[in-house]
Protein backbone atom coordinates (compact mmCIF):
# COMPACT_ATOMS: atom_id res chain seq x y z
CA UNK A 1 0.00 0.00 0.00
CA UNK A 2 1.56 3.52 -0.97
CA UNK A 3 2.32 6.05 1.48
CA UNK A 4 -0.32 8.32 1.50
CA UNK A 5 1.45 11.03 3.32
CA UNK A 6 3.02 11.93 0.31
CA UNK A 7 2.01 14.16 -2.34
CA UNK A 8 2.54 13.16 -6.06
CA UNK A 9 4.21 15.93 -7.51
CA UNK A 10 2.65 17.92 -9.60
CA UNK A 11 2.51 17.09 -13.50
CA UNK A 12 3.33 20.59 -14.36
CA UNK A 13 6.05 20.67 -12.05
CA UNK A 14 9.39 22.10 -14.32
CA UNK A 15 11.07 19.00 -13.20
CA UNK A 16 8.04 16.76 -15.02
CA UNK A 17 7.36 18.61 -17.46
CA UNK A 18 11.28 18.59 -18.47
CA UNK A 19 10.69 14.77 -17.81
CA UNK A 20 7.90 14.56 -20.14
CA UNK A 21 9.75 16.38 -22.91
CA UNK A 22 12.71 14.50 -22.90
CA UNK A 23 10.57 11.90 -23.24
CA UNK A 24 8.43 13.26 -26.23
CA UNK A 25 12.00 13.99 -28.04
CA UNK A 26 12.57 10.51 -29.28
CA UNK A 27 8.92 10.23 -30.40
CA UNK A 28 8.99 13.54 -32.18
CA UNK A 29 12.62 12.75 -33.85
CA UNK A 30 11.10 9.82 -35.32
CA UNK A 31 7.67 11.14 -36.52
CA UNK A 32 9.86 13.82 -38.40
CA UNK A 33 12.26 11.54 -39.84
CA UNK A 34 9.54 9.12 -40.87
CA UNK A 35 7.00 12.09 -42.81
CA UNK A 36 9.98 13.73 -44.27
CA UNK A 37 11.32 10.46 -45.52
CA UNK A 38 8.21 10.05 -47.20
CA UNK A 39 8.15 13.10 -49.04
CA UNK A 40 11.67 12.35 -50.17
CA UNK A 41 13.48 15.08 -47.88
CA UNK A 42 16.69 14.39 -46.24
CA UNK A 43 16.82 15.83 -42.98
CA UNK A 44 18.67 16.41 -39.57
CA UNK A 45 15.93 16.60 -36.86
CA UNK A 46 17.99 19.18 -33.88
CA UNK A 47 15.88 19.36 -30.60
CA UNK A 48 15.89 21.28 -27.90
CA UNK A 49 14.22 21.27 -24.83
CA UNK A 50 13.24 24.37 -23.66
CA UNK A 51 11.32 26.11 -20.96
CA UNK A 52 7.84 25.86 -22.43
CA UNK A 53 8.39 22.87 -24.76
CA UNK A 54 10.01 21.39 -27.40
CA UNK A 55 11.69 23.19 -30.67
CA UNK A 56 12.96 21.53 -33.53
CA UNK A 57 15.37 22.52 -36.26
CA UNK A 58 15.02 20.90 -39.18
CA UNK A 59 18.39 20.92 -41.10
CA UNK A 60 18.16 20.54 -44.81
CA UNK A 61 19.03 21.55 -48.34
CA UNK A 62 17.66 25.25 -49.20
CA UNK A 63 15.40 23.70 -52.22
CA UNK A 64 13.74 21.38 -50.20
CA UNK A 65 13.77 24.06 -46.97
CA UNK A 66 11.71 25.70 -49.15
CA UNK A 67 9.09 22.73 -49.78
CA UNK A 68 8.90 22.44 -45.82
CA UNK A 69 8.23 26.03 -45.19
CA UNK A 70 5.50 26.42 -48.07
CA UNK A 71 4.16 29.83 -48.49
CA UNK A 72 4.26 32.14 -45.48
CA UNK A 73 5.11 29.18 -43.11
CA UNK A 74 1.80 27.08 -44.23
CA UNK A 75 3.51 23.68 -44.42
CA UNK A 76 5.74 24.23 -41.31
CA UNK A 77 2.44 25.64 -39.19
CA UNK A 78 1.02 22.03 -40.99
CA UNK A 79 3.82 19.81 -40.43
CA UNK A 80 3.94 21.69 -36.27
CA UNK A 81 -0.12 20.75 -35.89
CA UNK A 82 0.46 17.06 -36.75
CA UNK A 83 3.11 16.54 -34.80
CA UNK A 84 1.86 17.74 -31.65
CA UNK A 85 -1.19 15.79 -32.48
CA UNK A 86 0.98 13.04 -32.78
CA UNK A 87 2.17 13.88 -29.10
CA UNK A 88 -1.25 13.56 -28.42
CA UNK A 89 -2.13 10.46 -29.62
CA UNK A 90 0.68 9.27 -27.90
CA UNK A 91 -0.27 9.93 -24.29
CA UNK A 92 1.39 13.05 -23.65
CA UNK A 93 0.74 15.90 -21.73
CA UNK A 94 0.28 19.28 -23.62
CA UNK A 95 3.52 21.15 -24.74
CA UNK A 96 4.25 23.58 -27.15
CA UNK A 97 6.15 22.32 -30.25
CA UNK A 98 8.21 24.76 -32.69
CA UNK A 99 9.44 23.72 -35.56
CA UNK A 100 11.79 25.87 -37.73
CA UNK A 101 13.61 25.75 -40.64
CA UNK A 102 16.83 27.62 -41.41
CA UNK A 103 15.70 30.36 -39.05
CA UNK A 104 12.30 31.13 -40.90
CA UNK A 105 10.33 31.69 -37.68
CA UNK A 106 12.44 34.44 -36.14
CA UNK A 107 13.10 36.38 -39.41
CA UNK A 108 8.67 35.98 -39.86
CA UNK A 109 8.96 37.13 -36.26
CA UNK A 110 10.67 39.96 -36.97
CA UNK A 111 9.33 41.01 -40.68
CA UNK A 112 5.68 40.71 -38.72
CA UNK A 113 7.04 42.94 -35.54
CA UNK A 114 8.26 45.86 -38.49
CA UNK A 115 4.66 45.54 -40.07
CA UNK A 116 2.66 45.75 -37.06
CA UNK A 117 4.93 49.08 -35.64
CA UNK A 118 4.30 50.58 -39.27
CA UNK A 119 0.45 49.50 -39.43
CA UNK A 120 0.02 50.94 -35.85
CA UNK A 121 1.80 54.19 -37.04
CA UNK A 122 -0.43 54.39 -39.61
CA UNK A 123 -3.42 53.72 -37.81
CA UNK A 124 -2.47 56.44 -35.26
CA UNK A 125 -1.79 59.24 -37.81
CA UNK A 126 -5.15 58.12 -39.88
CA UNK A 127 -7.44 57.62 -37.28
CA UNK A 128 -8.44 54.36 -39.32
CA UNK A 129 -8.57 50.78 -38.63
CA UNK A 130 -6.72 48.41 -40.23
CA UNK A 131 -7.31 44.96 -41.56
CA UNK A 132 -4.31 42.37 -41.70
CA UNK A 133 -4.16 39.73 -44.33
CA UNK A 134 -5.43 36.07 -42.69
CA UNK A 135 -2.55 34.28 -40.48
CA UNK A 136 -1.86 31.83 -38.09
CA UNK A 137 -2.77 31.93 -34.07
CA UNK A 138 1.23 32.20 -33.75
CA UNK A 139 1.21 35.00 -36.28
CA UNK A 140 -1.71 37.14 -34.71
CA UNK A 141 -0.42 36.83 -31.52
CA UNK A 142 3.14 38.50 -32.63
CA UNK A 143 0.94 40.91 -34.01
CA UNK A 144 -1.14 41.68 -30.85
CA UNK A 145 1.56 41.53 -28.40
CA UNK A 146 3.69 43.78 -30.92
CA UNK A 147 0.83 46.90 -30.78
CA UNK A 148 0.03 46.58 -27.35
CA UNK A 149 3.35 47.96 -26.36
CA UNK A 150 1.72 51.57 -28.75
CA UNK A 151 -0.16 54.16 -27.25
CA UNK A 152 -3.56 54.81 -28.67
CA UNK A 153 -4.16 51.65 -30.69
CA UNK A 154 -6.63 48.32 -29.49
CA UNK A 155 -6.28 45.37 -31.56
CA UNK A 156 -8.73 42.12 -32.01
CA UNK A 157 -9.09 38.79 -33.88
CA UNK A 158 -12.21 38.68 -36.17
CA UNK A 159 -12.93 36.05 -38.94
CA UNK A 160 -13.34 31.93 -38.42
CA UNK A 161 -10.59 29.42 -39.37
CA UNK A 162 -8.29 30.11 -42.11
CA UNK A 163 -9.74 33.31 -42.41
CA UNK A 164 -8.98 34.94 -39.06
CA UNK A 165 -7.02 38.42 -39.03
CA UNK A 166 -6.13 41.27 -37.03
CA UNK A 167 -7.97 44.28 -37.26
CA UNK A 168 -5.76 47.62 -35.80
CA UNK A 169 -8.15 50.07 -34.40
CA UNK A 170 -7.51 53.49 -32.53
CA UNK A 171 -8.17 53.20 -28.65
CA UNK A 172 -11.33 54.22 -27.98
CA UNK A 173 -11.52 57.20 -24.69
CA UNK A 174 -9.98 55.80 -21.99
CA UNK A 175 -8.84 52.41 -23.60
CA UNK A 176 -5.42 53.17 -23.82
CA UNK A 177 -3.25 50.10 -24.69
CA UNK A 178 -5.71 47.39 -25.15
CA UNK A 179 -6.32 43.75 -26.65
CA UNK A 180 -9.36 42.52 -26.98
CA UNK A 181 -8.42 38.60 -28.34
CA UNK A 182 -7.43 35.34 -27.72
CA UNK A 183 -4.72 35.33 -29.18
CA UNK A 184 -2.25 37.58 -27.22
CA UNK A 185 -2.97 35.79 -24.27
CA UNK A 186 -2.21 32.59 -25.23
Amino acid sequence: MADSTQAAPAADTPANADQNYGKAVPVVRSFLESVLGLLGVEVEVDIDIEEDGLHCDLNTSEEDGGLLIGRHGATLDALQYLTLRVLQAEGFDRMRITLDVGGYRTRREKSLKELAQGVGQKVQTSGRPYHFDPMSAMERRVVHMTLMEMEGLRTESEGEGRFRHVVVFPARDGDGRRSENDDARA
